[in-house]
């Protein structure tokens, strides 16, 4: 699954609402990066 956002605290909130509330319940495939000023990050 692909998560995008404008900042930080929106991409924290945005795993948060799909129950990743720890970085241990997060199975990163690719860890955030920033791309045309936006925060992406890929989870299984």
């Amino acid at each position: 699954m692909t998560i995008q956002a404008e900042t930080l605290a929106q991409l924290t909130k945005a795993l948060q609402e799909r129950g990743m509330n720890l970085v241990t319940d997060v199975a990163f495939t690719r860890a955030p990066y920033r791309k045309n000023h936006r925060w992406i990050c890929i989870v299984e």
